[in-house]
């Protein structure tokens, strides 16, 4: 690519997206479609709308990235995937990218395409991952042979394809060329074309290797299928906030809210993973192979699951022909079982990450993010593991690392939401425990907003010297995820208040020396959530008891009783009254160290590979290990992503409400089936304690323990999806 340009912005591929969505409305709906291949054939009405493309220039997509490239081309793909059109331009963004570099016979077949004079249909021959592709055979200048499943031969003038390690073209209208439609799925057919002693020319290998190009091949019809799902993802919103049964909307229903809030992580991991992919390419990153792989491996999955559960929503009205559900239903599937489908990718995954000894790449964040990450990375190869953790917890404060997240007006380095990220992923690379190197994120943050002057001139330079622990007294025996239900009551009596109630669930409580509590303080509210307050109170105080017992992480779990406990008024936290913000604020910030977490997974899925690895002849050769981890590795890309998508939203100065229970669903979930991945494959060695003779490192059994309670700590899984329904879908309450 020509790096002395700049990539086409954000909002001309918004122009982009819009322009060709008016182009396709206009004449590919459904029933103008139906129409106009009854009057003029499907391969002339094909033909029309690549004419269409071409006085936009949009077959010319993929030839220079800084006019239009790979991203550019997804976003083609993607809108006709939406509506359905039939349009031949696949073949031409593959040339493009093909020949990016061109002269003489590829520079006039090139020509003939851009012009719309000539249609290419593209197949692999023996690139293809799908074994009953077929085969052509060489005899001086000619070919014969079969070639199975080439999408739009019936409109094209040409076909491209691979022979002996050379790309050859044909015309397509020749006397020993036959084109038989192969009915299925895939809409238009896709078709056998075969060649009896049939002429062609031959072009140059070109810039892009055949592997390389089917990659391409492969991005296009994901995001040519996202576009097919996204469009019946629409339609069925817009129906379950309609449908009425047992006298209200179906979006009401729990069950109906999680169907599609799973939807809509898997439709938006998808686009996120896709564009990545496509963003790497088009800037010349040599990883891009890797994120491509990965993104196809997770689309093929995805958007045939979310075509399913699309069906099942809408019920029988979906299930008709005159409906757009079938038509997508079948793109999706004819699409991603192309090229050899989800299998090919994870294979290529799997190929990469154990038979060359690699891990997944690392993100570009950026000048500073990446400038910060190398800091932090050669700071935390110095000093840990520590000689011991008071000399550790010492250096970090005069490095400021207790004030990453802060902002500079409270005396914290105020890194970027990018640089945020970098520092979490090092430290979880560096295997540094979250309590100690973010020991009060939560309540600094929280205090930054609503302490009064004196609470932040007393207690944060506590929290930046990671003198205070502090645990949080939110679960009640009956206030868990329902957080505005809590009966634990604070009175204020002259200058105390007086607290009674109970607390559960509530980690490290005996070692703490803070609790961060919220307490309800207006029983009389209106609304139960408009009556709660937030105190910051001393663990020593008379009339708390604090009954720890063992979790299943191997932390302790503790129940807290307090009876009559007096404190100061100088302990609460922002206003009387008004404690619901300060949790929301606090949950906020809780957003950023989710990043972790997705950084954690990556780690542990490192060790997982470093055990198969060892054994190179057996499990590193095993068919089925080798499938779980290309899936693996396609899922940890998504749930990367996904974190990423919060964290720009954040950098942008947004708040990522939904985004980030996207993030927190998935990765935690995909935390709990890393996990048993884990154990299906090493076995007991994998089950075994880390100080254990024989345990595989990386304790992997204990991600599998903390994975519980990653899925229901914070607001479980179940409430999260509810609030990505309704706060992301605008489904009913």
């Amino acid at each position: 690519m020509n790096t002395d340009k700049a990539l086409p912005s954000d909002e001309e591929r918004d122009l982009l997206r819009s322009t060709v969505r008016r182009l396709l409305e206009a004449s590919c709906s459904l029933e103008s479609m139906e129409t106009a291949t009854e009057r003029a054939g499907q391969a002339t009405f094909a033909r029309e709308l690549n004419l269409s493309f071409v006085e936009l220039g949009l077959n010319q997509l993929g030839t220079d990235p800084s006019e239009g490239g790979l991203q550019e081309a997804l976003i083609v793909a993607e809108e006709i995937g939406r509506c359905g059109a039939p349009v031949p331009v696949c073949g031409a963004i593959l040339a493009n990218c093909l020949w990016s570099e061109h002269d003489g016979d590829t520079a006039h077949l090139l020509k003939e395409i851009h012009r719309g004079s000539s249609i290419a249909a593209f197949h692999f021959s023996h690139f293809d991952r799908d074994t009953n592709a077929g085969t052509v055979t060489l005899n001086g200048e000619t070919v014969t042979g079969r070639l199975r499943h080439v999408e739009d031969a019936q409109a094209a003038s040409h076909i491209i394809f691979a022979v002996d390690g050379r790309w050859a073209c044909a015309e397509l209208n020749q006397d020993s060329v036959s084109v038989t439609p192969l009915p299925g799925l895939a809409h238009p057919a896709l078709a056998e074309v075969e060649f009896k002693n049939t002429v062609v020319t031959f072009f140059p290998a070109g810039a892009t290797d055949g592997e390389q190009l089917q990659r391409i091949a492969k991005l296009f019809l994901a995001a040519r299928a996202l576009g097919a799902a996204s469009r019946g993802f629409e339609l069925v919103v817009d129906y379950a906030k309609e449908r009425q049964q047992f006298g209200q909307a179906i979006g009401r229903f729990q069950a109906v809210q999680h169907k599609l809030a799973d939807n809509m992580i898997r439709l938006e991991s998808t686009r996120l993973t896709l564009m990545q992919a496509a963003e790497a390419r088009d800037f010349g990153n040599p990883d891009w192979p890797v994120f491509a792989d990965a993104a196809h491996a997770f689309a093929s999955t995805a958007l045939r699951q979310a075509a399913l559960e699309t069906h099942h929503i809408f019920g029988a009205i979906g299930y008709s022909e005159e409906h757009e559900a079938p038509h997508q239903f079948k793109r999706i599937h004819s699409d991603m079982v192309r090229l050899g489908g989800v299998a090919s990718s994870r294979e290529d995954l799997a190929s990469y990450l154990l038979d060359s000894d690699n891990n997944m790449p690392d993100y570009d964040l950026g000048e500073a993010g990446n400038a910060f990450r190398r800091d932090i990375h050669q700071w935390l190869a110095e000093h840990w593991p520590p000689r011991d953790t008071e000399t550790f917890l010492k250096s970090a404060q005069q490095r400021q690392l207790f004030q990453v997240t802060w902002p500079k007006e409270f005396g914290g380095v105020g890194a970027s939401p990018m640089e945020q990220q970098a520092f979490l992923e090092e430290c979880e690379r560096a295997g540094v425990p979250h309590d100690i190197i973010l020991p009060c994120e939560i309540q600094a943050h929280a205090l930054m907003l609503f302490g009064s002057p004196e609470q932040q001139q007393t207690l944060l330079p506590k929290f930046a010297a990671g003198e205070m622990k502090v645990c949080l007294g939110y679960s009640e025996p009956d206030s868990g995820s329902d957080l505005a239900s809590l009966k634990t009551t604070a009175v204020l009596e002259g200058d105390e208040w007086v607290i009674n109630g109970q607390k559960i669930w509530t980690s490290l409580a005996e070692e703490a020396n803070y609790m961060w509590l919220a307490a309800r303080t207006d029983p009389d509210a209106v609304k139960p959530h408009a009556g709660i307050s937030v105190f910051l109170v001393p663990m020593d105080t008379p009339g708390i008891t604090v009954r720890p017992s063992m979790a299943l992480y191997g932390k302790t779990f503790c129940q807290e009783f307090l009876d009559d406990v007096r404190v100061p008024k100088e302990t609460l936290i922002g206003p009387v009254n008004g404690g619901w913000q300060v949790i929301l604020a606090a949950l906020a910030t809780e957003r950023i160290i989710m990043g972790g977490f997705v950084a954690q997974v990556r780690e542990k899925f490192r060790f997982l590979l470093e055990a198969i690895r060892k054994d190179p002849e057996g499990l590193a050769a095993n068919a089925w290990v080798r499938n779980k981890v290309g899936e693996l590795a396609a899922e940890i890309e998504a749930s990367r992503q996904l974190i990423m998508n919060a964290t720009r939203i954040s950098e942008a100065g947004g708040i990522p409400v939904y985004e980030a229970s996207m993030s927190g669903v998935y990765n935690s979930e995909l935390m709990e089936r890393l996990g048993e991945t884990a154990l299906d494959i090493l076995g007991n060695d994998a089950a075994l304690h880390a100080t254990t003779p024989g345990a595989i490192p990386g304790e992997l059994e204990h991600m599998l323990r903390m994975s519980i309670m990653m899925v229901i700590g914070g607001g479980t899984n179940e409430i999260q999806r509810s609030l990505i329904a309704q706060r992301g879908l605008g489904l009913p309450r």
